[in-house]
């Protein structure tokens, strides 16, 4: 295997871990935000990159498209398979790497990926086979946390701590508005951006950090690996909920910034 493919391998065990469909469902909003910004509507063939367990298809199939869903780790497509189908959604599901996509030139109308393209170790390159297997006039739209929100904050904490990377080194430059229009750049002339939010609640700081251990795979990554300094993380992580907590009366409510871009590819 080459360093790359590795990487990778390593990054299916850890997106493996935790219960991120549990973690997915408080990112639905920001999906379904999504598929409207990208104007998918009945009969658009539409690939979902990334996937997760489907926020994104089945917001997309509720509209009436056809859908494709991909992700490189088979818990995830085999969890987003069960799903789509417990809602009789015909939704496709496929094993894909996002940047190695086992798709045609110009297959689809709409590829979308919510929280998912951003953790690509080659950025450009996962761009460009989005680009690639999007028809000429079609879309592409991508969701990604920003600098500016708790998640983003936790990400790049993360990032400190992780043995294995969750991806590229910093995948909260997806949310900059100015990185994005370079990467997308020569595929597009133009994009367009809407920012928003979603709010991650819990009754409490401590109920948050028990969650968040339960259900967030690189949380649970880096606890068996750090052994003592854990702790260390475990205390910065506390210490960003309290700094990001909007809630009153001991309930806590962090808001996480997202930006949406959708680009038509004219080259």
């Amino acid at each position: 295997m080459t360093d790359i493919e590795q990487l990778k391998e390593r990054m299916k065990d850890l997106w493996a871990l935790g219960d991120y469909p549990e973690v997915a469902k408080r990112f639905v909003p920001a999906a379904e935000a999504l598929v409207a910004a990208a104007g998918i509507g009945p009969g658009d063939r539409v690939l979902d990159v990334a996937a997760g367990d489907g926020n994104v298809a089945v917001a997309a199939a509720a509209t009436g498209a056809h859908v494709t869903a991909s992700d490189f780790a088979p818990s995830l497509v085999a969890a987003g398979r069960e799903r789509t189908s417990a809602l009789g959604l015909d939704v496709r599901w496929d094993q894909a790497d996002v940047e190695a996509l086992p798709y045609a030139d110009g297959t689809f109308d709409a590829v979308t990926s919510a929280f998912g393209l951003m953790f690509a170790p080659r950025p450009e390159v996962a761009a460009a086979e989005a680009f690639r297997v999007v028809r000429p006039g079609g879309v592409v739209g991508l969701a990604a946390w920003t600098p500016d929100g708790f998640t983003g904050q936790i990400t790049e904490l993360m990032s400190e701590y992780l043995p294995v990377p969750m991806g590229t080194a910093h995948p909260i430059d997806w949310g900059i508005e100015a990185t994005v229009r370079r990467r997308l750049a020569p595929h597009c002339d133009g994009l367009a951006v809407t920012r928003g939010a979603i709010t991650w609640e819990f009754p409490s700081i401590d109920d948050t950090l028990a969650w968040q251990e339960a259900n967030f795979g690189a949380l649970v990554a880096a606890r068996r690996a750090l052994g003592d300094r854990y702790a260390e993380l475990r205390a910065r992580f506390a210490e960003l909920v309290a700094e990001w907590n909007r809630g009153d009366g001991g309930d806590v409510r962090l808001p996480a910034a997202y930006l949406i871009v959708v680009a038509r590819r004219d080259r």
